[in-house]
């Protein structure tokens, strides 16, 4: 079992909300672009989903990690679960270990090994490697084992995740939130930037508002399209998604 050291999330204070959102307050939000990386990155990623730490060794298994916190059908998943040995064609026995295992709501569950696109493509024994994998871990496990590449993610979805998850874990109002959902509840779609007018007409209260309205769109992400670059213009579809 792994030891790992865990955050404390409670530390990320309102105050720091509002100053990066202070920067975020326009209607033409800046959109960090997607670079591919090939250089090792390792760390800890907080999973709302799963309460805990996932590890992570490069930058794509983060963006994967991501992908899954929003993925409605995944219940949870786990960083390199099993350690499998299986023959190789030349008869040698090899060690592997998956980067990830995802549960999901039926109860099926999959193994995962993030690569980017271009490695795999560019590396015969890989593919290889792969297909043997794939064979004997549903021969042996009764699993499916995919790959997950750079090119299963659109980056403007991926650019949405990334800044919404940057709410996840906002200290709770209860009345910040109640007002928020008094608000949506008699439309059917509304603007961001109109949901702060009606909660208030002064700019710095609203911007004390504007990662609670963040924090819903997080927890009800059908309520928006998350294919769209998310701006104070993005529309809330409240009546037609909204778990609220």
């Amino acid at each position: 079992m792994k030891n790992i050291t865990f955050i404390n999330l409670t530390k990320f204070t309102l105050y720091n909300i509002v100053k990066i959102n202070k920067i975020l307050y326009n209607l033409n939000m800046s959109v960090r672009k997607i670079k591919k990386s090939y250089i090792s990155c390792t760390g800890y990623f907080a999973s709302f989903k799963n309460k805990t730490q996932i590890a992570f060794e490069s930058t794509l298994e983060r963006d994967f990690y991501t992908i899954l916190e929003f993925d409605c059908n995944v219940i949870r998943y786990e960083e390199q679960p099993i350690q499998i040995n299986y023959e190789y064609t030349d008869g040698n026995n090899r060690r592997y270990t998956p980067d990830t295992l995802v549960t999901y709501v039926d109860g099926t569950q999959i193994l995962f090994e993030v690569k980017y696109a271009n490695e795999l493509e560019n590396n015969l024994e890989l593919q290889q490697k792969i297909q043997i994998l794939q064979k004997h871990i549903k021969e042996k496990y009764n699993l499916d084992f995919q790959v997950f590449t750079d090119k299963n993610i659109g980056k403007q979805y991926l650019d949405n995740l990334k800044f919404l998850y940057k709410f996840a874990f906002i200290p709770e109002s209860k009345e910040k939130t109640a007002a928020i959902k008094k608000i949506l509840y008699d439309r059917e779609s509304i603007e961001i930037k109109e949901v702060l007018m009606n909660l208030h007409d002064n700019q710095n209260i609203q911007l004390e508002y504007l990662p609670y309205i963040w924090n819903y769109v997080f927890q009800n992400i059908k309520i928006v399209d998350l294919n769209q670059r998310l701006t104070m213009k993005t529309i809330i579809h409240t009546k037609r998604y909204s778990n609220g």
